[in-house]
């Protein structure tokens, strides 16, 4: 299990102004040598948020099956289920290829900028793929993954795909 947590801001004219708290618990279940089960819980809370700096949730931080800043606010939660697979496979000794299933529900609720509607809890799910490269120094694991949202209004699509490179799996 692992925790932690942050506060960014700034200070001007005696008051604290773009103050961000961030708080997150992983906890890690190797299930055999190929399986892992990880779960993830991720909060935020803002105050004075600058205008262009809202919370939000969607496809590029965590929420995997909307849009990209698909709800914002001033506080957030986000919680993510994954079963973690790593296989043998090893393409041209380049690439280890891995894969995920994945499930993720979260909401952000208070002051929005963006002036959206607050649509509550939002859910999905999905399977990834995951690349490494294991003869490149920068260390980054590429992720490609499709989800399905559960819940939002009917003005997105029913696949959301996301490619993106990250350090971790």
């Amino acid at each position: 299990m692992l925790f932690r947590g942050a506060v960014h801001g700034r200070f001007e004219d005696g008051a604290a102004n773009n103050l961000l708290f961030s708080a997150i618990a992983r906890y890690d279940v190797r299930q055999s040598s190929k399986r892992l089960f990880h779960a993830r819980l991720a909060a935020n809370v803002g105050r004075n948020l600058d205008i262009d700096s809202p919370i939000y949730l969607g496809g590029d931080n965590g929420l995997r099956g909307y849009p990209l800043r698909y709800q914002g606010g001033d506080k957030s939660v986000l919680i993510t289920l994954e079963q973690r697979l790593f296989t043998d496979w090893y393409p041209f000794q380049l690439f280890r290829i891995g894969g995920a299933a994945f499930f993720d529900a979260g909401r952000t609720w208070g002051q929005s900028h963006s002036g959206g509607e607050n649509l509550g809890w939002l859910r999905d799910v999905g399977l990834g793929l995951r690349i490494g490269n294991s003869r490149s120094s920068i260390g980054r694991i590429l992720h490609i993954d499709l989800a399905y949202p559960l819940d939002g209004n009917g003005d997105i699509s029913t696949v959301q795909l996301l490619i993106e490179a990250k350090r971790s799996f």
